[in-house]
């Protein structure tokens, strides 16, 4: 190992590592007492990978593998140290199941400051942990990640003092979460170690710009994004559609002929005979046409409409809710769409309440083939679930908004769903 090989460790300022040792001496060691030096070496290395960690994720919140950590790097300390620390407010410990989650740690103080570290050990344990998440993308590689990587790896911050100079004009609390998550989105930045940092059971993809403030996107080298508006709530218009047998090309074209005009939508609809209650029509013209959650803003007092947007949707599709008066959220709904709820419900049971899961897993599925449709053109692009991301390169270069908006468009219509595509110009 080369002498001045080093690694900067993250720290609390407000408490000394000597005073984390010495009430973890009187908490847990009545007999015989640990190495001094080896169990604060452990501490700092411990505190260094939750700040880090926490600090990368938009909740402040971490999962650390108990078996890695404890068999690799903290031994018979890990748990007592993490009680430790959680007897001292430092962190808080949510639940873990051996076999499906890791260790919850959520970080209660954001005093932090950094420092220089020669130390072998530190430099060893990074290594290991480096090795391990090596060792995870070579089991979890795809053909799909691969591609995926391809064009992640286009990713450029082209403005970094802008965005620092942006996040200390906007954040004026600097001992919070949201001014260090900011702060790391773009100290920690690294083009050389942009990679998948997981893709969960509903095929859903997680990398840097996953967790990305939107505010600081236009910092980096995005041409433009394209969202689904309503994304979601759109899906559900598969299921209605089946349910009530609607046929696909009379909602075609409608589409095509009034786009989304709600009144002409709605007449041609009926025009047609069709055996469908009016409030199913109007919340799937609504839903095409990006207005569904226009029918509640006003409806909860002076409620931002983007907290009632989360609300009405938490409580209406991912919420274990079947009872119309439990919330006044999912109640404004039902009074609305009285049919469409009934559908929900029968979704709910169907699925064993997962109603959630089909979702994105439709969604996930949805934008894998728009994904591959785009790179079969050569284009470097990637998604943040429902949204597809741009990257200003050579590639992208003759691409428009107006062709990856037909691939959207197409891909979707061949599922009965005809979205409506709102374009964000990068920075």
């Amino acid at each position: 190992m080369k002498k001045n090989t080093k690694i900067i460790i993250a720290y609390l300022k407000d408490y000394s590592i000597d005073d984390i040792y010495e009430h973890h001496i009187s908490s847990f060691c009545s007999d015989s007492k640990p190495s001094k030096t080896i169990l604060m070496h452990k501490y700092q290395y411990l505190l260094h990978t939750i700040i880090t960690r926490c600090k990368m994720n938009d909740d402040g919140v971490c999962h650390l593998n108990a078996q890695f950590y404890r068999d690799r790097i903290f031994h018979d300390h890990w748990n007592d140290m993490l009680l430790n620390l959680s007897y001292m407010g430092i962190i808080c410990i949510g639940c873990y199941e051996v076999g499906k989650y890791s260790t919850s740690i959520t970080l209660m103080k954001w005093n932090i400051g950094y420092l220089t570290s020669y130390n072998v050990k530190f430099i060893k344990w990074a290594k290991v942990e480096a090795e391990r998440r090596r060792v995870l993308e070579h089991v979890e590689a795809s053909p799909f990640t691969k591609r995926y990587m391809e064009s992640l790896t286009c990713l450029r911050l082209n403005r970094k003092d802008d965005a620092l100079v942006y996040i200390d004009d906007t954040i004026t609390d600097k001992l919070t979460h949201s001014y260090q998550y900011h702060r790391a989105c773009i100290d920690d930045f690294n083009e050389d170690d942009i990679r998948i940092y997981n893709i969960d059971e509903q095929g859903r993809v997680y990398h840097y710009l996953t967790s990305l403030p939107r505010s600081l996107r236009e910092f980096f080298n995005i041409k433009f994004e394209l969202d689904i508006s309503n994304s979601h709530p759109l899906l559900l218009n598969h299921y209605l559609i089946k349910y009530y047998n609607i046929p696909l090309d009379i909602i075609r074209e409608a589409t095509a002929l009034y786009h989304y005009d709600v009144e002409k939508l709605m007449e041609h609809l009926k025009t047609n005979k069709l055996d469908v209650p009016c409030d199913v029509l109007e919340y799937i013209i609504k839903t095409q046409g990006g207005t569904f959650y226009d029918d509640f803003d006003g409806e909860f007092g002076d409620m931002e409409r983007s907290e009632v947007k989360k609300r009405v949707f938490a409580q209406v599709f991912y919420s274990h809710i079947t009872d119309r008066y439990v919330s006044k959220f999912c109640k404004a709904f039902v009074d609305k769409y009285p049919n469409v709820w009934k559908v929900i419900r029968g979704l709910k049971k169907v699925t064993d309440d997962k109603l959630p899961h089909t979702m994105m897993r439709a969604e996930s599925m949805l934008f894998r083939l728009i994904l591959n449709k785009c790179w079969d053109r050569g284009y470097k692009v990637v998604n943040l679930h429902d949204a597809l991301v741009v990257f200003d390169v050579e590639a992208n270069e003759c691409v428009t908004a107006g062709e990856l908006t037909a691939i959207i468009e197409q891909v979707y219509h061949r599922y009965g769903l005809f979205p409506s595509v709102k374009v964000e110009i990068g920075g």
